[in-house]
């Protein structure tokens, strides 16, 4: 934990995690937490199981807690993780929250395929999808990333984004680790130069 105070205000920060294992590829884990939110305190309480029994499934589902003043706010998620290959894995996650008798409801799905040799082989692409759900109001949103190696050390990453509401956004860049070694390069002959200039025959010739 820490506490800090100055002139007017004090702020107290706090953090306690233990972690017990119960069957095999099975843990639960909790938590607590004290920081200010402006000038009130704010606790939260925690909780989390994982289920790793399967090689190519693993599941968490978590709760939390949240007491603000005389608001208090809860929350649930469950995420699933399917690993079925070396190329191929996919991450599902749902969940709600709820405060003051309103209720928000919220999912993700990501699927991601690699290369083959990956990490040595750069080639990647990612689908996600996500939807949220509040007092009505749906949200869904899609986005797609590909990253495909162009040349021995840069990659062309290309990204694009839409919504139920008809915006989006697409982008493309270019990642290369070359750009040091290039600028280090175009360094070397205006060194050179320099160096030229403070050489005791340009000296002499100074005076």
């Amino acid at each position: 934990g820490q506490v800090t105070k100055d002139k007017k205000d004090a702020n107290v920060q706090l953090e306690m995690a233990s972690s017990v294992k119960h069957g095999e590829g099975r843990s639960t884990s909790l938590g607590f937490e004290m920081q200010n939110a402006g000038k009130e305190l704010a606790y939260t309480l925690r909780s989390e199981t994982r289920f790793n029994s399967l090689r190519k499934n693993k599941a968490a589902a978590g709760l939390s807690v949240t007491v603000l003043g005389d608001l208090v706010s809860a929350g649930l998620k469950v995420e699933d993780k399917l690993i079925a290959n070396k190329r191929f894995r996919m991450v599902m996650s749902g969940g709600a929250m709820t405060s003051r008798g309103d209720v928000a409801y919220g999912g993700s799905l990501e699927a991601q395929l690699r290369d083959r040799e990956y990490p040595l082989g750069q080639c990647l692409s990612t689908l996600g999808l996500s939807v949220m759900d509040w007092h009505g109001d749906l949200a869904i949103g899609g986005n797609i990333q590909s990253q495909v190696p162009i040349g021995r050390s840069s990659n062309l990453v290309a990204r694009a984004n839409l919504n139920n509401r008809g915006a989006g956004q697409v982008s493309i860049r270019v990642n290369s680790s070359e750009q040091l070694q290039l600028a280090i390069v175009a360094l070397v002959p205006l060194f050179k130069k320099l160096l030229s200039y403070c050489s005791p025959q340009q000296m002499q010739y100074g005076q």
